[in-house]
């Protein structure tokens, strides 16, 4: 299988490391999104849906490191919370 790892929804500024300086890409809710500068597959809703059909034709199934918690990002700008009150 394939294994995308943590931060594929950080926006990096220069080389990609869990150091360099950059922003969570997130939705209105807060939640974590495919960068589209790094994963340009995902333009147009289409998500890790090209990339798992490829790895999907080499009989390899794709799994998403997803960090539990609430995005520093969505902290940040005060996203309200999907479907609360």
């Amino acid at each position: 299988y394939g294994v995308v790892d943590f931060l594929w929804y950080r926006r990096h500024e220069g080389v990609a490391s869990v150091s360099s300086p950059g922003y969570d890409v997130i939705d209105e809710w807060g939640r974590p999104i495919r960068d589209p500068v790094w994963w340009p597959s995902s333009l147009g809703g289409q998500g890790f849906k090209i990339v798992a059909d490829s790895l999907n034709k080499m009989d390899l199934k794709l799994r998403i490191h997803v960090m539990r918690g609430i995005s520093s990002e969505a902290v940040k700008q005060n996203t309200p919370i999907m479907v609360s009150k």
